[in-house]
């Protein structure tokens, strides 16, 4: 079938429970970056997996980023220099104090400032999201899968890792070599073929739901990591606040690059299916504000270029305020962040698992 230029394919059932999809969302239209077609969103009745059916084919993928974010570099700092400087105090402030990388502070007061810092919650979770909550007695070779334009690999560099990177759009990693001098794995993971036990940490940004199989995917992860290693997995929230309030508006459905829409139950799911054994999984707040503003602005227009408004007057800050504090308050009663944090390790009962199936 074709869908304006793009060949996809039918997804009628549950990846997970393999029950018929039922119709959440018809006819959406990307409303960031242009792509083209009308696409549908459907839900598992039993598990509430959410997917987009039909979807583009592997080759046509590419078709869906021909303009996308990461085939840019990240400068969103650079326009309020003083706000980016406050901003990295704290964050290497926290990083030093509770994370353990104390290369980023070199006087007693930035050791109090953090220590200080590090009881406001929110403020601690946003400085552990920006090592995936890696900590520095853990550096060893991190592979991050759909690196984009490797801007997390080179944060993940000067800090002390040795990193490696795949990432399958030709447009993104040509970026992550030309700012960060990070010759990436043009390829997906299971193409790479990296040897067994490679890697003490993999990260996962925002990619299984990008992801066609993210079983498979994870089970690659699982094949590549070392026995004492650990992945991290951050994605969007079906269950979040955010979607309830804005439904087909919510900017994180992200038709058509989104394939895979998870609740905590589901990706839960996906990472036992997969043979992995969860430490953390836990929904989170970050960004909460930005996705309510970017979401009310989807609703109100039904689009928006690039997915970021450029300016934001006084009414959208104050709801954005609101929001993010009246989510931070039910995420400690609800799964209800508009984001999933999961960290697992290797399921080493699965090996023999594994093996006993194939005798059999």
């Amino acid at each position: 079938m074709l869908n304006e230029g793009i060949q996809v394919h039918e997804v009628a059932f549950c990846l997970f429970c393999k029950a018929k999809g039922m119709i959440l969302y018809e006819k959406m239209r990307d409303r960031l970056f242009g792509a083209s077609g009308e696409w549908d969103l459907f839900r598992c009745s039993q598990c509430g997996l959410v997917w987009l059916n039909p979807r583009p084919i592997f080759e046509h993928i590419e078709k869906t980023y021909l303009d996308y974010y990461t085939h840019v570099s990240d400068n969103a700092n650079s326009s309020k220099p003083r706000l980016a400087f406050l901003r990295n105090k704290v964050k290497h402030a926290l990083l030093a104090t509770v994370f353990g990388y104390d290369n980023l502070i070199s006087d007693k007061s930035s050791q109090w400032f953090g220590k200080i810092l590090g009881f406001i919650q929110p403020l601690r979770e946003l400085a552990g999201l920006s090592v995936m909550n890696f900590p520095a007695n853990k550096k060893g070779i991190l592979l991050d899968v759909g690196c984009g334009n490797g801007g997390f690999l080179a944060w993940m560099r000067n800090l002390g890792w040795k990193v490696i990177g795949v990432e399958p759009d030709p447009e993104a990693s040509k970026v992550a070599l030309k700012k960060f001098g990070i010759d990436v794995y043009r390829c997906t993971l299971e193409e790479a073929g990296f040897p067994e036990k490679s890697f003490d940490a993999i990260t996962l940004r925002h990619v299984v739901e990008h992801l066609p199989n993210p079983i498979a995917t994870l089970a690659e992860c699982r094949r590549v990591l070392k026995d004492n290693g650990q992945i991290t997995v951050l994605t969007p929230n079906i269950e979040s606040l955010g979607h309830s309030m804005f439904g087909r508006s919510w900017l994180l459905l992200d038709p058509p690059r989104h394939f895979y829409l998870f609740s905590p139950l589901t990706l839960r799911l996906c990472a036992q299916q997969a043979g992995l054994t969860i430490l953390q999984l836990r929904t989170i707040t970050r960004g909460a504000g930005g996705i309510w503003v970017t979401s009310r602005l989807i609703r109100r227009k039904g689009w928006l270029s690039g997915g970021w408004p450029t300016k934001i007057n006084w009414r959208l800050r104050l709801g954005e305020l609101t929001f993010r504090a009246l989510e931070h308050m039910l995420c400690t009663v609800k799964e209800k962040g508009e984001e999933i944090f999961m960290a697992a390790i290797k399921n080493l009962a699965h090996d023999g698992i594994e093996r006993l199936s194939r005798r059999e």
